[in-house]
C-alpha cells in the first residue's frame, strides 16, 4: 500500500502542486471574501468571484484532484487538469480585468497567476511520466 502511494505521488506530483495552489486560492478568498474590487466590464463575473460558495468550490476541486491523484485515478487525471485550467483562467481574466479598470496596468500578481494557468496548460499538454523515472 505505501509502495503504491509512493508510485501515485510520484507519478502525479503535478497535479497534487495545481490542487495545493487552487485550494490556497479559495482560501486566500474565504479570509478575504469581498475584497475584489467591482469593474464596470463583465460586472457580475467580477462582483461574485471572490464570494464564500465559489471559494469553498475551489477548495472542493482542489480535495477532487487530490483524491484523483493519491489514488491514481488515471482516466481522470486529464479531466482535472482541464478543470483546473478553466478555474485558473477564469480568475486569471477576472484579475486581469480588474487590474486593467481600476489601475489602467496589469499587476504581479496577475501575471503570476498567468504562469500557474500557462503551467497547467503545458502539464496538461506534455502529461505522464519524465523520461528516466521508474
Amino acid at each position: 500500500m505505501k509502495k503504491q502511494l509512493i508510485a501515485s505521488i510520484r507519478a502525479n506530483r503535478f497535479l497534487l502542486v495545481t490542487r495545493f495552489e487552487t485550494i490556497l486560492l479559495g482560501a486566500y478568498f474565504i479570509t478575504n471574501a469581498f475584497q475584489f474590487a467591482r469593474p464596470d466590464l463583465l460586472n457580475t463575473l467580477a462582483s461574485h468571484i471572490d464570494d464564500p460558495p465559489f471559494a469553498v468550490g475551489l477548495i472542493i476541486i482542489g480535495t477532487f484532484m487530490a483524491l484523483v491523484a493519491l489514488f491514481d485515478l488515471a482516466p481522470l487525471t486529464k479531466w482535472c487538469y482541464g478543470i483546473g485550467e478553466c478555474v485558473w483562467f477564469i480568475y486569471t481574466l477576472s484579475f486581469w480585468l480588474q487590474d486593467y479598470e481600476i489601475h489602467g496596468h496589469v499587476n504581479l500578481l496577475t501575471y503570476l497567476m498567468l504562469v500557474v494557468t500557462i503551467r497547467i496548460a503545458l502539464e496538461a499538454w506534455a502529461g505522464g511520466e519524465p523520461d528516466g523515472v521508474d
